[in-house]
């Protein structure tokens, strides 16, 4: 007799709890769900614009400024890169990890590698025929100089790591959308080019990678 209490009245309670639900139809589009999707939007296209807007008064600016000739910067790594690095270069708050360095160039590209994706240039820059420093074409642009280059970009100003990252790949989509996306690929061995862009090293003896900031061929900018 108890049991069958028990059950009936666990079956009025959940009777109950139904009745009380509205059941509400799922909709994926913004305008329906209201200010989750569509608060979502509006920070994207924030963030968009505030990237702009970074981009053109502050890191441009810094690249075209406190860019040093790599024909000074090259001597002074290979012989102490903590040296240079202390001298010319920017280190993320913590003192560890890769020096980074605003660098410019001017040279004759003796290489290309436009078959894929990640496409690079070989750069001479002191008439030897050898290349002094490759470039990143793009589109795909790996690594992170060009964010860690910056020394008003600080990770304790994101969210998080997901969003420090985030802000890499945006800055290097900016560096190929703005300078090297109507780069001509054709003929390029034999181009002067001038350049300003980010480069990161780990050792005195590392290949010198650069990421194009600003970008003008035949050897002006």
């Amino acid at each position: 007799m108890t049991f069958r209490f028990g059950f009936s009245a666990i079956v009025l309670v959940l009777l109950l709890a139904i009745g009380g639900c509205k059941l509400v139809k799922y909709s994926d589009d913004p305008a329906r769900t209201g200010s989750a999707s569509g608060t979502a939007s509006l920070q994207g296209q924030d963030a968009e614009s505030g990237l702009v807007e970074m981009w053109d008064e502050k890191v441009v600016p810094h690249f075209r400024d406190e860019a040093t000739d790599l024909a000074v910067l090259l001597p002074a790594i290979r012989s102490d890169l903590d040296a240079a690095g202390k001298e010319y270069g920017h280190r993320q708050e913590g003192g560890f990890g890769a020096w980074n360095f605003a660098t410019r160039l001017t040279g004759v590209i003796v290489a290309a590698n436009t078959e894929t994706r990640a496409a690079t240039a070989g750069v001479d820059i002191d008439d030897d025929d050898i290349a002094d420093a490759t470039l990143q074409l793009g589109p795909v642009i790996r690594g992170t100089s060009v964010r860690d280059t910056l020394p008003f970009i600080d990770f304790s100003d994101y969210r998080d790591q997901i969003a420090f990252a985030q802000l890499s790949r945006s800055l290097n989509g900016r560096a190929y959308e703005t300078a090297l996306k109507d780069l001509d690929r054709e003929g390029l061995v034999g181009q002067r080019i001038a350049v300003s862009g980010a480069m990161s090293l780990t050792a005195a003896d590392e290949d010198v990678l650069i990421t194009p900031v600003v970008v003008s061929k035949g050897g002006n900018q």
